[in-house]
């Protein structure tokens, strides 16, 4: 376990929040938290790994685009495209059964992407800055007596610090005469945040389970230098020394801390059906726009110089949300050289977000997503690969119903406007044991 943390490299938040890890959550609407059985339990729940008697591979190709539009102008949202990869390794240690497990989302796009919005601009609050993202997480999970397991786990993001410096001439009257070096230094920052669950077979068809994963947010703090003189290169400066410091402090990305209660029957031998209920705290969410500070010396003209202070960013008032997921897998076919299974999801996510009616433009929609999707398990591969492989597809249609924020101040300079959208995501997964 402590070698599997140490090549756990800092990343940033994760888009898997949003669409799901794995080709067969993703088609069963992410309700799996008490019935993970392959690597994406390194997401939904990390006590699954314990029932695992493989060392399992799961190597997959996602994508999402979200299709969202103001008043019918399409917004230009990022797609979420890249590989999803996990690794469970059982062992035993005494008379204990447990299993390591670590999973990564790694996008195709950019490795992380930040971007600072003015607070006024709209902006859909829950998919701007999340699609580009690289998520890591590493986890143990061990099983207990009374057919109980646990298991916890981190997952590692990052926090953005930089300074731009400008050093030299700044040119006066004439700006194009300046003579400045640029020095730029940026720091990525580790961020981590627990996750743990635990699983209870209550019953040979009934499985029951828990989670909570840490809630997090991800601060942009960079700053900007200029030091030099102001004036005329090669005749002597109006300003001798002079600086201008600012510093802009943003929210670039939040997740809220999440408890999940689900269940997993087999109603019978080839039917099962998940049912999860999340609770997201959105409540706590922050204004995401730039705080700023602004520091100058330009000695004897400061006094020509007014830069009022920054108001107070308006607060977002988001409050808590309850998802509802449900998921069924039916057993299709059963042969001696192929398994064929159909999955089918629902999802219900309210929006955390108020009317936008002030001075906020958060926008968000309710959330009504259907999933479907398919796997087909082979026996081995002639001899090569000796035990199972399965292959899993999904497809998920997300709606966001068309919802309308009325300002209460006519002369507002965005003014009342309708959202809608609707976003398009899928995955193909592969399943090894070995």
């Amino acid at each position: 376990m402590l070698a599997l943390c140490a090549l756990a490299a800092p990343a940033a938040a994760n888009p898997v929040d949003l669409f799901g890890f794995g080709a067969r959550a993703q088609s069963m609407g992410g309700a799996v938290t008490a019935g993970a059985d392959d690597a994406s339990a390194n997401y939904y729940n990390p006590a699954r790994l314990a029932g695992s008697d493989d060392i399992r591979i799961d190597v997959g190709y996602q994508l999402a685009q979200p299709l969202l539009a103001v008043d019918g102008n399409g917004q230009g949202v990022d797609s979420s495209r890249g590989l999803a990869i996990g690794l469970v390794v059982p062992g035993r240690l005494a008379a204990a059964r447990l299993a390591i497990g670590a999973g990564l989302f790694l996008p195709d796009q950019q490795i992380t992407r930040t971007r600072t919005l003015p607070s006024p601009q709209p902006r859909w609050a829950l998919y701007d800055n999340r699609p580009q993202r690289l998520f890591l997480a590493a986890n143990l999970g061990i099983a207990l007596p009374g057919r109980v397991s646990i298991g916890a786990g981190i997952s590692y993001m990052s926090s953005t610090q930089g300074d731009v410096r400008l050093e030299g001439i700044v040119g006066f009257p004439d700006a194009s005469t300046s003579q400045l070096v640029l020095n730029m230094d940026v720091d990525l920052k580790t961020i981590r945040y627990p996750q743990a669950g635990v699983s209870w077979d209550v019953l040979p068809w009934l499985t029951l389970a828990a989670t909570y994963r840490g809630g997090f947010k991800l601060v942009l703090d960079q700053t900007f230098d200029i030091t030099g003189d102001i004036g005329t290169p090669g005749s002597p400066p109006l300003v001798d020394n002079g600086f201008l410091h600012l510093r802009s402090i943003a929210q670039d990305l939040f997740q809220p801390a999440q408890v999940t209660a689900a269940a997993h029957a087999r109603i019978t031998p080839r039917l099962a059906v998940g049912f999860d209920l999340s609770w997201h705290r959105w409540s706590v969410f922050q204004n995401p726009a730039a705080q700023i500070e602004i520091e100058l010396d330009l000695q004897d003209f400061n006094d020509l110089v007014n830069i009022p202070p920054q108001d107070p960013l308006p607060a977002p008032h988001f409050h808590d949300i309850a998802i509802p997921r449900l998921g069924v897998e039916y057993v299709l076919a059963t042969a001696p050289r192929r398994t064929w299974r159909l999955r089918g999801g629902y999802v219900y996510e309210p929006s955390p977000t108020p009317e936008q009616f002030g001075a906020t433009n958060f926008i968000d929609n309710d959330k009504h997503s259907l999933s479907a999707g398919a796997g087909v398990e082979i026996p081995d591969l002639g001899g090569i690969v000796l035990r199972p492989v399965t292959i899993d597809l999904s497809f998920v249609t997300t709606f966001l119903p068309e919802r309308e924020h009325r300002k209460l101040i006519a002369v507002d300079p965005v003014g009342d406007y309708r959202a809608r959208g609707v976003v398009l995501a899928g995955a193909l997964s592969s399943r090894w044991r070995f």
